[in-house]
């Protein structure tokens, strides 16, 4: 097999890999909800499903290990993502053998928590490969390619996976995912992992060194915030519509299909906008743009009267660009933090567990609030979590995204500096 190392495709095999990590979710999440339940499996069992992906919200407790240990043979990150990749392929084509029924559930739920792991473990990988091999100007490109693939693999696990279970059926759908997650891995199998830049003798990787700089710090805060608006605005917009006596395919292709078509507009947008810009500014700008969301649906709670389509489809637009440019230029303040340095997968795992922590958190919150006093107060909290992330993105705009000097053409990607010890450091 012919190997090359050339930096040009190093962007398709990241791409693959995590649109291949966004398929495995979109299967977990949303397509095998609705098949087991389609199957006469019971609400108990479909909601112990979530619980598979638990792995994704913990893997920070073994990115160290990933960053630490590689194989000489394949290649410090290509060693961990060649066989996760066949684990992963491997779960998921028994999934498809089984029955989507009573008797398949509990196996089923097995599987997908082994997937999980093997997903979130490549994903470990996968990140590290970003933010040490792109090189420092490209880091806009690493946070787009990620929230970009990621988001076109849910579209197509979730959707996809629905829509070929109808024409065909589930076993051949999910066959067929599990065949193009295989297929994901034919650009790894092609580019030859060059060693390691960093020398031997550098510390080992470890969750503490995260925090041994104000950067780190300042990211940790950054990411428990930044999405939480769009997270509480997606869920309860969901409930909205319910109540609203919408059928669930049609929220399906208005709210889940929209808001994953827009926010892979956003962050394509978002990768000449931050290098122009900077991170922080299209990252305000983004959080600007995604509050006409929630106000769009606060208005429709208020007036009690139902949502006109062009109204909903604009709240969608309107959140899912917007989050898209904030997603990746909030990204890539982690890929730039974590460029070049020996843990860079564990860098970037901190901050995806910080800010998967503070999504989940704030859902249940604002979901709660609502179910207390109403959808008017629910998508007021979703405006307050924006204005949160917009005063964090302020007081850390130094700290994680410092600019050029005026007047100056450079690139702020090229002026990041990951060390800012601490005085005690």
């Amino acid at each position: 097999m012919r190997h090359t190392t050339h930096d040009a495709w190093l962007p398709i095999v990241l791409g693959a890999l995590y649109v291949a990590q966004g398929l495995t979710f979109g299967m977990m999440m949303e397509a095998l909800p609705a098949l087991l339940r389609s199957g006469g499996v019971s609400l108990e069992l479909v909601a112990l499903i979530p619980a598979a992906a638990v792995p994704w919200m913990v893997k920070v407790f073994w990115a160290p290990l990933v960053d630490n240990r590689g194989s000489r043979r394949l290649g410090r990150r290509r060693g961990w993502i060649l066989p996760t990749q066949a684990v992963l392929v491997a779960a998921l084509l028994t999934v498809a053998a089984l029955p989507l029924d009573a008797n398949g559930a509990v196996v089923i739920i097995g599987l997908l928590g082994l997937a999980s792991l093997a997903a979130s473990t490549q994903d470990i990988a996968t990140d590290g490969l970003a933010a040490g091999r792109l090189g420092r100007p490209r880091m806009s490109q690493a946070g787009s390619l990620q929230v970009g693939g990621m988001m076109t693999g849910t579209l197509i696990g979730g959707a996809g996976t629905l829509v070929l279970s109808d024409l065909l059926s589930p076993s051949i759908a999910l066959s067929v995912m599990a065949g193009l997650i295989a297929l994901s891995a034919v650009p790894v199998l092609l580019w030859r992992e060059p060693p390691p830049v960093t020398g031997s003798d550098e510390a080992p990787a470890r969750l503490r060194a995260f925090f041994r700089s104000r950067t780190g710090w300042a990211l940790a805060g950054l990411a428990l915030v930044f999405a939480n608006g769009h997270a509480v605005n997606t869920a309860l917009a969901r409930l909205f519509l319910v109540d609203q006596s919408w059928s669930l395919s049609h929220i399906g292709m208005v709210l889940g299909s929209g808001t994953a078509v827009t926010v892979i507009l956003g962050s394509i947008l978002a990768t000449s906008l931050v290098r122009r810009f900077g991170a922080v500014p299209v990252a305000l700008t983004g959080l600007l743009l995604a509050t006409a969301g929630p106000l769009l649906w606060l208005y429709t709670a208020w007036a009690g009267s139902a949502i006109p389509l062009a109204l909903a489809l604009t709240a969608v637009v309107t959140d899912g660009v917007g989050s898209g440019l904030c997603f990746a230029a909030v990204l890539t303040l982690a890929f730039r933090f974590a460029h070049g340095g020996r843990q860079a997968g564990t860098d970037l795992t901190m901050v995806q567990c910080l800010h998967g922590f503070g999504g989940m958190a704030m859902v249940g919150v604002s979901t709660f609030l609502t179910a207390k006093t109403g959808f008017v107060w629910g998508f007021t909290a979703s405006i307050g979590c924006i204005l949160v992330a917009m005063v964090a993105l302020l007081a850390t705009w130094r700290t994680c995204d410092p600019a050029p000097a005026p007047g100056s053409s450079a690139s702020t990607d090229e002026s990041f500096s990951h060390e800012q010890p601490l005085a005690n450091a």
